[in-house]
């Protein structure tokens, strides 16, 4: 796990990062403290080995006290899995997420750095940079990517769009024959289990989620989204 400050508008803290060591394929999630952290690996691997129609039978951590604690082991000893830790103060003996944890966390400041993003916003970043990794080439595997190689199938990347970047959703309200027909905004990330984009409203300081979006790469436009103050829900 990483620890990441400021906290995200949810307060989110913390970075869990599971890769399968076949695959390379990457889930993250961010949380308040470390103690959700044995919650979060339950919730990944039902969703995980439904999808897959395979059985967790590793699970390799570091020896930290959310991967220790007796009712955590207790559940692995129940499951079948069988608990793999790293020697103290040798994080190369479990390098695939060492490794890819570094990864994400650079291409997440990169991310924010590009688009002049205040790092409140690194939970969107790091979901956004999870989600383009997986998509993405990788020495580890030859002639497919994490995605193809988990979902047997290859990636539909004509979605990826440039993070922080303005975008305009639909207005849902009623509008009349001369009222703007789209809110600018700013896209923070894709929706999860959905196929549309999150997107920062600067009004009202939320973030809407939405498929109809019309994409603009160029500057902000004097979109000033260093002056806002925190998302106030829906937040990463």
């Amino acid at each position: 796990m990483r620890s990441v400050t400021p906290a995200t508008s949810a307060g989110n803290r913390y970075i869990l990062l599971l890769v399968d060591d076949t695959t390379r394929f990457m889930w993250a999630v961010l949380l308040p403290s470390k103690d959700a952290a044995a919650e979060a690996i339950k919730k990944v691997k039902v969703a995980a080995e439904v999808e897959s129609g395979r059985k967790l039978k590793v699970l390799r951590t570091d020896n930290g006290g959310e991967f220790t604690v007796a009712e955590f082991t207790a559940y692995c000893a129940d499951e079948g899995i069988k608990q793999h830790f790293s020697a103290p103060y040798s994080p190369q003996q479990n390098g695939v997420v060492e490794r890819r944890n570094q990864t994400v966390v650079a291409m997440a400041r990169a991310l924010l750095k590009q688009r002049q993003m205040p790092s409140r916003f690194w939970g969107e970043a790091v979901m956004t940079a999870v989600h383009i990794l997986n998509q993405s080439p990788t020495k580890a595997l030859k002639n497919a990517t994490p995605y193809e190689a988990w979902h047997d199938r290859a990636p539909t990347v004509s979605h990826l769009k440039v993070f922080g970047c303005v975008a305009y959703t639909r207005r849902l309200t009623q509008l009349r024959k001369l009222d703007d027909r789209g809110e600018a905004g700013v896209f923070i990330s894709y929706a999860e289990g959905a196929k549309a984009y999150r997107i920062y409203d600067l009004v009202s300081q939320r973030v809407r989620v939405s498929r109809d979006v019309v994409f603009r790469r160029r500057p902000r436009l004097g979109l000033d989204i260093t002056s806002s103050r925190h998302t106030r829900s829906s937040g990463q």
